[in-house]
Protein backbone atom coordinates (compact mmCIF):
# COMPACT_ATOMS: atom_id res chain seq x y z
CA UNK A 1 0.00 0.00 0.00
CA UNK A 2 1.81 3.16 -1.00
CA UNK A 3 1.95 5.90 1.37
CA UNK A 4 -0.20 8.55 0.19
CA UNK A 5 -3.07 6.14 -0.15
CA UNK A 6 -2.31 5.63 4.07
CA UNK A 7 -1.85 9.26 4.55
CA UNK A 8 -5.21 9.67 2.57
CA UNK A 9 -7.10 7.14 5.00
CA UNK A 10 -5.69 8.39 8.04
CA UNK A 11 -6.70 12.07 6.91
CA UNK A 12 -10.33 10.60 6.33
CA UNK A 13 -10.59 8.79 9.56
CA UNK A 14 -10.03 12.47 11.14
CA UNK A 15 -12.43 14.20 8.84
CA UNK A 16 -15.60 11.41 10.39
CA UNK A 17 -14.39 12.48 14.10
CA UNK A 18 -17.84 14.27 15.15
CA UNK A 19 -16.80 15.15 18.38
CA UNK A 20 -13.12 14.47 19.78
CA UNK A 21 -10.40 15.09 16.79
CA UNK A 22 -7.72 14.45 19.03
CA UNK A 23 -6.47 10.27 18.62
CA UNK A 24 -3.96 8.01 19.69
CA UNK A 25 -2.07 5.76 17.03
CA UNK A 26 -3.75 3.21 18.20
CA UNK A 27 -6.76 4.25 17.59
CA UNK A 28 -6.03 5.80 14.03
CA UNK A 29 -4.39 2.13 13.29
CA UNK A 30 -7.38 0.51 14.40
CA UNK A 31 -9.46 3.22 12.19
CA UNK A 32 -7.84 2.92 9.46
CA UNK A 33 -6.60 -0.90 9.79
CA UNK A 34 -3.14 0.11 9.07
CA UNK A 35 0.25 -1.13 10.59
CA UNK A 36 1.02 1.20 13.79
CA UNK A 37 4.37 1.43 11.76
CA UNK A 38 3.31 2.65 9.36
CA UNK A 39 0.99 4.64 11.28
CA UNK A 40 3.51 6.35 13.11
CA UNK A 41 5.73 7.16 10.11
CA UNK A 42 3.18 9.00 8.84
CA UNK A 43 2.42 11.33 11.38
CA UNK A 44 6.06 12.03 11.58
CA UNK A 45 6.58 12.57 8.67
CA UNK A 46 3.64 14.49 6.79
CA UNK A 47 3.40 18.16 7.98
CA UNK A 48 -0.37 17.32 8.05
CA UNK A 49 -0.25 15.90 11.34
CA UNK A 50 0.53 17.69 14.73
CA UNK A 51 1.02 16.12 17.98
CA UNK A 52 -0.31 17.52 21.26
CA UNK A 53 1.68 18.52 24.18
CA UNK A 54 -1.00 17.26 26.15
CA UNK A 55 -1.48 13.34 26.47
CA UNK A 56 -4.48 11.26 27.39
CA UNK A 57 -5.54 9.99 30.46
CA UNK A 58 -3.75 6.98 29.58
CA UNK A 59 -0.38 9.43 29.19
CA UNK A 60 -0.43 8.09 25.66
CA UNK A 61 0.49 10.92 22.90
CA UNK A 62 -2.70 12.42 20.70
CA UNK A 63 -2.72 13.22 17.08
CA UNK A 64 -5.02 16.13 14.57
CA UNK A 65 -4.48 17.22 11.42
CA UNK A 66 -3.82 20.59 11.43
CA UNK A 67 -6.86 21.50 9.28
CA UNK A 68 -9.06 20.40 12.42
CA UNK A 69 -6.66 21.98 14.67
CA UNK A 70 -7.53 24.89 12.76
CA UNK A 71 -11.30 24.78 12.69
CA UNK A 72 -11.97 23.03 16.07
CA UNK A 73 -9.58 24.23 18.68
CA UNK A 74 -11.06 26.78 20.97
CA UNK A 75 -9.19 30.39 20.77
CA UNK A 76 -7.06 30.42 23.81
CA UNK A 77 -5.66 26.96 23.18
CA UNK A 78 -4.73 28.62 19.75
CA UNK A 79 -3.33 31.90 21.00
CA UNK A 80 -1.14 29.56 23.96
CA UNK A 81 0.15 27.68 20.55
CA UNK A 82 1.50 30.58 19.02
CA UNK A 83 3.07 31.67 22.41
CA UNK A 84 4.53 28.35 22.76
CA UNK A 85 5.20 28.20 19.01
CA UNK A 86 3.06 24.85 18.65
CA UNK A 87 -0.41 24.19 17.66
CA UNK A 88 -1.18 23.57 21.22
Amino acid sequence: MNEDFQKNKILALFDSQRDSYWLTIDQIAEGTRLQTADVVKILTNSGDFVRSSYRNKNGEPVYTTRKLFREKAPFVDKIIGAFKNRID
